[in-house]
């Protein structure tokens, strides 16, 4: 399962074009089997891309979200060169060698679901700057 995000700011400028973007991290946050705390684990350079997106024309930032599902939820952080963090959360499950989606929020904010929307997991986050 992969979920798809282009940034925007307010009038509407792609802030991942190469004029703006610097980079991102993306980590996952997993218990400790030991101590049942949660960690940040560094995701895998393969588990994030960036590319043009051919229907918007704007860059999107691919995720591969967190696959260990706690209480059918996952969490993927977000983090660009101002240290920023943003959460992405996915209601979700495992079947098999794939992952299904059901709901996914942003920073807490509902952002895209499965029914009436289309099986494409792509939206769009406007922010100041990254």
């Amino acid at each position: 399962m992969d979920i798809s995000i282009s940034y925007v700011n307010e009038e509407g400028e792609d802030l991942l074009e190469p004029d703006f973007f610097r980079f991102y991290n993306i980590y996952y946050l997993q218990k400790n089997e030991d101590s049942g705390e949660f960690e940040r684990i560094k995701a895998g350079k393969n588990q994030h891309s960036f590319y043009l997106d051919q229907e918007t024309n704007r860059y999107a930032l691919r995720v591969f979200p967190n696959r260990e599902f706690i209480d059918g939820k996952s969490t993927t952080l977000i983090e660009d060169h101002r240290d920023n963090k943003d959460t992405l959360r996915v209601q979700g499950y495992n079947e098999g060698r794939g992952s299904i989606a059901e709901r996914i929020w942003y920073n807490g904010e509902l952002v895209w679901e499965t029914a009436p929307n289309p099986p494409r997991r792509y939206f769009t986050i406007t922010k100041s700057s990254l």
